[in-house]
């Protein structure tokens, strides 16, 4: 159980053009103190702590012992924290105190490691300053994750190959794939509004999403989370870009209708397909109201289903006699 505690815009220098975080934590207000009081408010079960919003690293070193001592009258609870924040700037003292207080993990947010777009972005600091952090934290023992984004402004499939194998190379405990949303009220919302920034095909940032959890879970990464949760956003704020309640089931149904895709010309060009599938991954073969369901009838195969599958993700295609294995990377 991950007890989160958002700290909205605190140690940032300046800000995302994509960010409104005021909207994104719909933390109002109020103190820090008074949000942690009504996180542990008649909590009697241990649990870790989330630190997220804003950048951690950024805050100075006397605020953020301070925020610490807030958690004092809970430390029999707490057996860990973990947070979330940019790789700069890091200072001995921020990584002494992390240390001291038992932070565990620690989500490095790296939209992508194209300087140009990360400029643009308003990042303020470099896919070079990511690797220094990286390697600094590890060696200190951290747990680490990694946050990446899709569709940003001037994105390419290079940049998504990038990404891909910075990943593969850093090896991270687990990553975050968010697709970038338009808010109202931010810098990118004004570009959004103007034409400057033109949002590319939805299918097309889907698709660059599933390569990178494809890759993720081939080369044993762990997925924690794909697509924005009800409380990183108010939907109300919403103007563009790839939004979607489900956005973590259409990445993992694109990925198993396209496993699907890569068995069926062993069997040539079949009229009807059964698949003997687990039958948790039934919905994902069917796919968002139906559409891989309908993409294989486009192709004139009929579907049916078989749910006496054992693992998650393994599959078997059977038309006539014929019976092909095949797996869909999904975690």
């Amino acid at each position: 159980m991950v007890v989160p505690v958002f700290l909205p815009h605190l140690g940032c220098a300046g800000r995302c053009i994509y960010c409104h975080q005021g909207y994104i934590t719909d933390a109002g207000d109020a103190g820090i103190q008074t949000r942690i009081d009504a996180a542990f408010a008649g909590r009697t079960e241990p649990c870790d702590v989330g630190l997220f919003g804003g950048n951690i690293f950024g805050i100075a070193p006397d605020v953020l012992a301070r925020i610490f001592s807030f958690f004092e009258p809970y430390r029999t609870l707490i057996r860990t924290f973990r947070l979330s924040t940019k790789p700069v700037p890091l200072r001995d003292e921020t990584i002494a105190l992390l240390k001291k207080n038992g932070v565990g993990l620690i989500e490095l947010g790296i939209p992508t490691f194209n300087h140009t777009i990360l400029a643009a972005l308003n990042r303020a600091h470099t896919g070079e300053d990511l690797f220094r952090a990286y390697g600094r934290l590890k060696n200190e023992g951290f747990t680490l994750a990694l946050q990446f984004m899709v569709g940003l402004p001037g994105e390419t499939e290079a940049d998504i190959d990038e990404t891909i194998r910075n990943m593969v190379l850093l090896q991270p405990a687990y990553i975050r794939i968010y697709p970038l949303v338009v808010l109202e009220n931010t810098p990118l919302y004004s570009l959004y509004r103007s034409g400057t920034f033109v949002p590319a095909d939805f299918d097309d940032v889907l698709d660059r999403a599933c390569r990178i959890y494809v890759n993720a879970v081939q080369n044993g990464i762990g997925v924690a989370n794909v697509g924005l949760t009800d409380n990183e956003l108010v939907r109300d704020m919403i103007a563009g870009g790839f939004y979607h309640p489900a956005y973590g089931f259409l990445v993992q149904s694109r990925i198993f209708i396209k496993a699907i895709e890569e068995v069926l010309p062993q069997f040539g060009s079949p009229a009807e397909i059964t698949v003997i599938i687990h039958k948790n991954d039934v919905p994902l073969l069917v796919g968002h109201k139906r559409e891989n369901i309908r993409r294989l009838a486009a192709r004139g195969i009929a579907v049916s289903w078989d749910v006496s599958g054992k693992e998650r993700g393994k599959f078997a295609i059977m038309s006539g006699a014929k019976i092909v294995a095949g797996c869909a990377s999904i975690a």
